[in-house]
């Protein structure tokens, strides 16, 4: 069970890395930035085509989470730092 979650834990932070790494080129489609994800797990890294879209999804829910959780720049801060 161990080499399992181990595997499982990778393979998602390879997700949430990739998500991470390629969310600039995906702004207007995310639906596109989620399927170059799974198949980039499916391809580069041989995980199963439905694991691996398990495995995004999980990633996306934390990659989603994270982005709600970081401040945004507003006017006042860039005038702030100018």
């Amino acid at each position: 069970m161990t080499t399992t979650h181990d595997y499982r834990t990778s393979m998602q932070e390879a997700a949430r890395a990739y998500l991470l790494r390629h969310q600039a080129e995906y702004l207007a489609d995310s639906d596109q930035l989620f399927e170059s994800c799974v198949r980039h797990l499916s391809v580069a890294l041989e995980v199963p085509a439905n694991i691996a879209t398990k495995l995004v999804h999980l990633a996306w829910s934390e990659f989603q989470d994270q982005e709600l959780l970081r401040p945004s720049l507003d006017a006042a801060d860039l005038t702030n730092t100018l």
